[in-house]
């Protein structure tokens, strides 16, 4: 039976199970949007991660848990570590969450070709209403900016912000693939989509003035 004491990341777990150890995780989720409480969200990954490897102990196979490692590690930023367990359990057997987090990682890793190979592989496994699937296609997009396959980047970009269309900087990035392109007006129409949802985001504000400097609108 798990009991706790209130306090955030402070909080005292009786024992060991798959349930507070995914609890932690999300603590440090929630800790990590905030700014100001980085080195907390740490903290919680890091007590996530060691439940997790004291319950793999005695069942190494656990899917749940392979995950939850595979997350722990990567929110650690421990991106290498993060590739060479995942794909230690993908050689067992395939489960598109690892796939996915193990894609973000190798993007973290420069390693562009990997991880758009592993992209491709989450896409085929992963139903198509898994929560990952716009976050994915926004990092397919990063990648394709990064290789100046400008084209692609555009369709992942706009795959991405029609699933999740609440995030400022997918419509900011979006904007500015448009805009290299040439597509100055619906350039402008991203940054204004992202300006409407953060409105004092700079980097938008900032090209909305210059696609509206290099054409007629």
């Amino acid at each position: 039976m798990l009991s706790s004491i209130v306090g955030g990341v402070g909080q005292l777990w009786a024992e060991d199970t798959y349930n507070a150890a995914l609890s932690l995780f999300w603590e440090g989720r929630r800790l990590e949007m905030a700014e100001t409480r980085q080195a907390e969200s740490q903290q919680a990954f890091q007590r996530s991660l060691a439940m997790t490897e004291r319950l793999l102990a005695t069942d190494a196979a656990n899917p749940d848990l392979q995950t939850l490692k595979t997350w722990n590690l990567f929110r650690l930023r421990r991106y290498v570590d993060t590739v060479v367990y995942a794909q230690s359990v993908l050689n067992s057997r395939q489960d598109y969450r690892i796939l996915e987090t193990m894609a973000e990682a190798l993007y973290f890793l420069g390693k562009n070709d990997e991880a758009l190979s592993a992209f491709s592989r989450y896409f085929t496994l992963s139903p198509e209403n898994d929560d990952r699937r716009s976050s994915a296609y926004y990092y397919v997009g990063e990648i394709y900016f990064r290789i100046k396959k400008y084209e692609h980047a555009d369709i992942a970009f706009s795959t991405a912000v029609a699933l999740e269309k609440n995030m400022y900087y997918w419509w900011y990035r979006l904007g500015i693939v448009k805009e290299v392109l040439g597509q100055y007006r619906r350039a402008y129409e991203a940054f204004n989509t992202s300006l409407s949802l953060k409105s004092n985001f700079k980097p938008a504000l900032d090209a909305k003035e210059r696609v509206k400097a290099k054409s007629s609108l």
